[in-house]
């Protein structure tokens, strides 16, 4: 009898099979992207990935022939594209402004907002199946703390607002114009190919050398979730796309509430780390918030 996890493994596969063909992963050479093209070319070889970038690290193992050339920013790109692969399911992973290095404000309305509407334009003139997009919990902004699908959202950063306008566009492709298309908010999503800035990261390599990387306010929650698991809700929204949760958004967390101190302890207890934490070592982003978690939802959708 197969363990649960290889249940788990197949059903997917078995999903990954089943989706209309050929597919597509807008943003693969991003953390997310990377992980959900590798994911489902270990199933199917009908799967592109685009890239504005031929040399990311991300991609190196990735076959030439599943990577294509994307420049979101360009609407003859948008439109090459789609005529050459004329894809039939979508995962649109592109975005600009999630990490605090990328703070151009003009840049990030454009590829989070205005290229979305080139692209869910090509998605109804080319007769997609399906189309996921990946959202951000960061659209709720001040209303981070488990908020349900929902709640209001009050952004608070450009890139925030940025996303909840591109929920909205969603919305109303799917709600008025029928396009098979949905939301996935995301928390704060770990695992292989993300950014070495990132606290995970950080947490593994400083415990291989018996340390504790510094931390801000102990109090400071986050409802983390393992890329892994993040690939299956993008597969599993779109084999179940239908008419019914068309321009919906879903939150995409485990409903678990994890503060810093006890990543820490988690942290010393795998690594044999003796050192005490050193809180409030670092200064907060101007859009952090001290509670910004999922909340398990209780609602059919993509899950029901």
């Amino acid at each position: 009898m197969f363990e649960p996890r290889f249940e788990a493994e197949a059903h997917l596969n078995d999903l990954i099979r089943a989706l209309p063909g050929p597919v597509l992963v807008v943003g693969a050479s991003g953390f997310v992207g990377a992980n959900l093209l590798k994911r489902l070319l270990s199933v199917r070889r009908d799967v592109t990935g685009t890239t504005l970038c031929h040399n990311s690290w991300r991609l190196e193992c990735v076959p030439a022939p599943n990577l294509a050339f994307l420049d979101l920013l360009d609407a003859s790109s948008i439109g090459g594209l789609f005529g050459r692969l004329l894809p039939k399911t979508i995962f649109h992973c592109a975005a600009y402004g999630a990490y605090s290095f990328q703070t151009d404000t003009d840049r990030i309305h454009r590829t989070n907002f205005v290229t979305l509407i080139r692209m869910l334009d090509a998605v109804i003139r080319s007769g997609v199946s399906a189309f996921v997009h990946a959202g951000s919990s960061s659209e709720y902004g001040l209303n981070a703390a488990a908020p349900q699908e929902g709640a209001a959202r009050q952004p608070n950063s450009h890139y925030a607002i940025s996303k909840s306008a591109a929920s909205d566009l969603i919305g109303y492709y799917g709600h008025v114009l029928k396009a098979p298309c949905c939301n996935l908010r995301l928390y704060s999503v770990y695992g292989p190919y993300e950014d070495s800035s990132r606290l995970i990261p950080n947490l593994v390599r400083n415990g291989f050398e018996h340390r504790l990387p510094p931390f801000v306010a102990p109090e400071t929650a986050r409802d983390f979730i393992h890329v892994d698991d993040v690939v299956a809700a993008f597969v599993t929204a779109a084999a179940r796309m239908r008419p019914e949760i068309a321009g919906e958004a879903f939150n995409i967390a485990t409903g678990r509430r994890l503060d810093m101190r006890q990543v820490a302890e988690i942290a010393s207890a795998q690594f044999g780390v003796a050192e005490e934490p050193h809180f409030n070592a670092t200064e907060p982003r101007p859009w952090d918030l001290s509670d910004w978690c999922g909340l398990r939802r209780r609602r059919p959708g993509i899950t029901g």
